[in-house]
């Protein structure tokens, strides 16, 4: 197995004695906070991610790679197009018109020679081709012309027309450049939808810094933040006021603080992986975006402090030390670092996503460290398409879109439909599946199908027992997926790969445990929990992860208990409770009343990365159980054609394929109403019971479960 993140720490966990932390912490306080020594003596930064696929083959983005080469291909071209007006040409075209069906290609690389040559500041468009041709519903309102000669192919490629800028013999058609510009902004002006800036399509190329940069030998990290100052102090501005840098904010999606800016990791909310930030800020911020956050004084004003390197290596070798409190490796050249600088990446971005909660897909049930390289079939974007973290997750003055609901602060949202529109299954002719699948969008998430597990390509933790740590003489078993079953430090655990998601309905708001809140009487405490109601028009069957465990509450008080962990008086020093328990409180500003209790705590973890290939989403008969007999689709629709309905209805994902190749995927292999129907409120298969809002075909009326249909009459 490859290791992951940034700390690169065996199966994910931290195995310092309390002797290495207190020297550690007795080294700090001498050499003071510009400079940082690795975890343990003699250990330098790991080296960079392989880029080998999880097999080990060398790795290919083979979708992205195939889009270029035909990107960079500069066809035969045309010399005189057929001159007719589009009634013309529809009059033509009759009975044999160009659809969906007659396309090659539905993803391209807006990329030329012809325009790279003359300058070559942007990178390249990626294009939904099918999709763009799908919504307009008419290719010829791109592609306007077609060759004149008889045997031509009635649609060819922009730049076999539209060459270089101003080619004397071509004076009558605008440049290759100008063509893209003028048809995709003025369709997106005209329609109001889509991107009309320059950033907004294509990312600017960062130029080379090797002779802009000026820094002394071997600088601090702070003299490389100056540097980098001289020339982007606003940005320096922007990324004061950043989520990534406060770790609080806005939060509004979270229900009963909609108003809050004060929410978030740095101040007061909690989970049930390593608990919560105070008193353990040193280890913790090892994957803050700065440097030297030790404490509660940290600040936050100092924007010498704000770790550029961090999102903007491009040489990989830039790592921050584990319990460092967010200074690099003293092994790590910040010269050839910062000379280096580019785009952020999913080495970058992945160095902390990938390895939060301590260890390689510890948190994240759809994030580890195999979305370094990742397959296709592991992840279609990043493995098919290279897709870099901020082709999704949009960025804007440093302010990055994407929310979760581990963490309450929101700079924007964005979703599937931001790309592929909330009718996302171009619907050539005759396409029945389509037409079905595209009715579901309304009340179905679409990860729900094209996320049909999580964990598929790593395990990831789904217990965690803080009750049973602090016995050394216990030695840690590995499950059947390698993975240790205890920590001393940590507790039990219980780990899942491949797995089958629970599923919620979901509108977008959150309810969160903060910090100070009464746990109640509840048998299991909820840490987070997706809003949503199957009569609630803006909820969506979702998926998610569960993550529940056993920690520590108040039991006067009837709340939660922050724990200290790392460093001197903590629990992995002293292996003392009470002690680790008035540390942690006080440095959250609560207080222990000295009597404590064990609670059973759930977090809910969205799924949205590890989305797979098409043909590998859900099937309808494996969430709909009454289309395995024999009327099938055949309920509704006559027979018609070659069409099989039964081959229809199971085309999608095969679990037993999955675990030839090494899944644990056989306990899914045969089952039907795969999200649980009865448990989202439905009296059973929709198919047959109805709907949630609308009356089935035959003029019966949705059948809701008992409970709902109670809950309903009052």
């Amino acid at each position: 197995m490859r290791p992951g993140g940034i700390l690169r720490i065996h199966r994910g966990h931290l195995m310092l004695s309390s002797l290495a932390v207190a020297l550690i912490l007795w080294v700090l306080t001498l050499i003071g906070p510009g400079v940082m020594s690795a975890e343990k003596a003699g250990e330098g930064p790991p080296p960079p991610p392989a880029a080998v696929d999880e097999y080990g083959n060398p790795w290919k983005a083979v979708v992205q790679e195939e889009a270029l080469q035909r990107a960079h291909l500069v066809p035969p071209a045309v010399k005189e197009v057929l001159r007719e007006t589009p009634a013309q040409r529809k009059k033509r075209l009759e009975g044999k018109p160009v659809t969906l069906n007659d396309q090659k290609f539905s993803y391209l690389v807006l990329e030329s020679p012809l325009i790279n040559e003359e300058e070559d500041q942007f990178t390249g468009v990626r294009f939904m081709h099918k999709k763009h041709a799908a919504v307009l519903g008419d290719c010829m309102g791109c592609h306007h012309f077609r060759p004149a000669e008889p045997d031509a192919s009635e649609i060819v490629r922009c730049s076999a027309c539209h060459r270089k800028s101003f080619e004397p013999d071509r004076a009558d058609r605008i440049g290759l450049k100008a063509a893209y510009h003028r048809q995709c902004m003025d369709c997106h002006k005209e329609r109001n939808q889509g991107p009309v800036g320059c950033t907004e399509c294509h990312a600017k190329k960062v130029p080379d810094h090797t002779k802009l940069v000026k820094l002394p030998e071997k600088p601090s990290p702070m003299e490389v933040t100056r540097e980098c100052l001289r020339c982007h102090d606003n940005q320096g501005e922007e990324m004061l006021k950043s989520a990534h840098w406060l770790w609080r904010g806005p939060s509004p999606f979270t229900e009963g603080h909609e108003k809050n800016v004060h929410l978030g990791k740095a101040t007061n909310t909690i989970n049930n992986f390593c608990i919560a930030l105070p008193s353990n800020w040193p280890r913790c911020t090892s994957c803050h975006a700065g440097y030297g956050w030790r404490d509660g004084s940290f600040d936050f004003s100092d924007k010498s402090r704000i770790d550029c390197l961090v999102c903007h290596d491009t040489t990989e070798t830039y790592a921050k030390a584990p319990p460092g409190a967010g200074m690099p490796y003293p092994e790590v050249d910040l010269v050839k670092v910062a000379q280096n600088v580019g785009k952020p990446s999913r080495k970058t971005c992945g160095d902390c996503h990938f390895s939060g909660g301590g260890g390689d897909a510890v948190k994240h049930g759809d994030m580890n460290s195999i979305l370094y390289y990742p397959t296709k079939e592991c992840d279609v974007h990043m493995g098919g398409m290279n897709f870099q973290c901020q082709e999704c997750h949009k960025t804007r003055n440093h302010q990055i879109m994407g929310r979760s609901l581990s963490a309450p602060v929101a700079e924007g949202s964005r979703s599937c439909e931001n790309c592929h529109t909330a009718v996302p299954h171009p619907e050539s002719s005759g396409n029945l599946l389509a037409h079905h699948l595209n009715r579901h969008t309304t009340h179905i998430a679409c990860n729900t199908c094209h996320s049909p597990i999580y964990a598929k390509c790593r395990a990831t933790k789904t217990w965690w027992d803080w009750s049973k740590a602090g016995d050394k003489s216990r030695k840690p078993a590995m499950d059947h997926y390698g993975m240790p079953d205890y920590s001393w430090m940590k507790g039990e655990f219980r780990w899942k790969e491949s797995a089958k998601p629970d599923y919620q309905w979901y509108n977008g708001k959150v309810r969160r445990y903060v910090l100070g809140d009464p746990i109640g009487t509840e048998a299991i405490i909820k840490l987070t929990e997706p809003v949503g109601a199957m009569r609630d028009p803006s909820s969506k069957i979702t998926p998610f992860k569960l993550m529940e465990g056993i920690q520590m509450a108040d039991a006067r008080q009837d709340m939660l208990i922050v724990l200290h962990l790392f460093g001197p008086g903590g629990y992995w020093d002293k292996l003392d409770w009470q002690t680790a328990f008035h540390n942690g409180m006080k440095a959250a500003g609560l207080s222990y009343s000295g009597d404590h209790k064990w609670v059973r705590t759930i977090m809910y973890w969205g799924l949205k990365h590890e989305v797979t290939p098409k043909d590998r989403a859900l099937s309808c008969v494996q969430c709909h159980s009454s289309l395995k007999d024999e009327l099938s689709c055949g309920r509704c629709h006559q027979q018609r054609g070659n069409l099989d309905f039964k081959e229809l209805a199971r085309r999608g994902i095969d679990f037993k394929v999955l675990h030839s190749r090494g899944r644990d995927t056989l306990n899914l292999a045969e089952v039907t109403d795969y999200i649980d129907f009865q448990k989202l409120g439905y009296a059973g298969d929709p198919v047959l019971v109805g709907g949630r809002f609308k009356q089935l075909p035959l003029g019966k009326p949705p059948v809701l479960g008992e409970e709902k249909a109670g809950s309903l009459k009052e």
